[in-house]
């Protein structure tokens, strides 16, 4: 037969005949069982989270001073994520009225504006997303920034530009969209939005299906109540529907620092930002270029039987197919694995492993060894930052059965 011609060439190109296996070893064959993948969300990392603008460290100088300080005030280590990032949002974006034209010095620190706020100063929008985003990162939440503009962002008059945050929310899995000047997060059926899912739904006609969501202290400190809600989603929604032109991140790409820029309803690429210059902008029109994971942990699989298929064929005697097929169940794979784990993680520190949905393990290292029992086995593995931030779990069902 063919298959057991080519199983005989193999032999052969390998110098080894079926005469020489006619010695081996009788067995007794029992069910095949097989390893079968039944859910997985093990997929290749993204590497592109090293264009962010992170710090090295969660402990620099300024961070730590940063974090003590606001830490005083508010209690932000109760919940989890996105209820302290909604907290942090909440926080900042109470401490000062907005001032469009007070721009602090340059290098000024998150923790000095909060100085000087409490001294009577205000400040623009950049000021309220730089400093939720600094907070958020001295939480242990990579955050940023979110320059948005209109569409005639080059050379209209002032007021093309306005800056939210973003930062990755663990729980949902996915960047989300903060508005700290107005302490607003958006929603879209009950899911958190960002800002290019914003665009989206604008371009699809159903921007109206947006609830934009602001904080109840905020609304406090503004003296508005339930009666001006609806006035105030309708002062914002025209306010940010204006700035869907552009958008754009500080970005880092082998130490050099630029502006990414996506064009949303803008035409084309700028040199200019309101007649002014506008230094170091690069450009794309991959909207993953802005909207990678972070965070994930991706898992190698190696088998501890690390014999090659000619070996076994040689242990067990085969010449033919038909014996191939009988005698697989003897020699066929079994699930005894070392796990090599690795990362996508800013500040990583450790790794933690849950079988069959027990408690948390905390690895020693980056591999550990697993061994699958019959039936249906749960992996489930993930990065923690040196924060103590869980990242999201990566969760693989697989079965070790024979066919029913």
């Amino acid at each position: 037969m063919r298959h057991s011609a080519s199983l005989t060439v193999l032999l052969a190109l390998l110098g080894t005949s079926p005469a020489a296996l006619a010695g081996a070893p009788a067995a007794t064959p029992g069910p095949l069982k097989k390893i079968s993948v039944v859910e997985s969300t093990n997929l290749k990392l993204d590497d592109r989270y090293r264009t962010l603008k992170l710090p090295e460290s969660l402990d620099t100088p300024e961070l730590q001073q940063l974090r003590e300080y606001v830490l005083k005030q508010v209690d932000l280590s109760r919940g989890s994520d996105p209820e302290i990032i909604l907290a942090a949002l909440e926080w900042v974006s109470i401490q000062w009225d907005h001032d469009g034209m007070n721009e602090p010095p340059e290098g000024t620190s998150s923790y000095q504006i909060l100085q000087n706020v409490k001294q009577g100063q205000r400040y623009r929008c950049v000021e309220y997303g730089t400093v939720v985003s600094d907070l958020l990162l001295s939480l242990g939440y990579p955050s940023r920034p979110l320059g948005i503009k209109t569409a005639d962002a080059a050379y209209g008059g002032f007021g093309q530009g306005h800056v939210v945050s973003e930062v990755w929310s663990n729980t949902q899995d996915k960047w989300i969209f903060i508005d700290p000047q107005f302490s607003v997060y958006a929603t879209h059926q009950g899911r958190y939005l960002n800002f290019y899912e914003m665009y989206q739904l604008k371009r699809e006609g159903r921007f109206g299906e947006i609830r934009f969501v602001p904080s109840a202290r905020y609304l406090e400190r503004h003296k508005k109540g339930p009666k001006d809600l609806a006035e105030l989603d309708k002062q914002y929604r025209g306010f940010i529907s204006r700035y869907f032109g552009y958008m754009n991140i500080p970005y880092v790409r082998d130490g050099k620092k630029a502006t990414l820029t996506l064009p949303l309803e803008g035409k084309g690429q700028f040199a200019t930002f309101q007649g002014f210059h506008n230094d170091d902008l690069l450009f794309t029109d991959d909207p993953r270029d802005f909207y990678f994971p972070l965070n994930h942990t991706q898992v190698l699989f190696a088998y501890k039987d690390a014999r090659q298929p000619i070996e076994l064929i040689k242990e067990h005697g085969i010449t033919t197919e038909e014996e191939f097929l009988r005698k697989r169940p003897l020699f066929a794979a079994r699930p005894d694995y070392t796990l090599t784990l690795q990362h996508g993680m800013p500040w990583f520190d450790h790794y933690e492993l849950r079988v069959d949905g027990k408690e948390w393990k905390r690895l020693p290292g980056d591999t550990v060894s697993v061994k699958l029992h019959d039936g249906l086995n749960t992996l489930e593995a993930r990065a923690v930052s040196q924060a103590g931030v869980a990242g999201p779990i990566n969760r693989m069902k697989i079965r070790y059965a024979a066919d029913p």
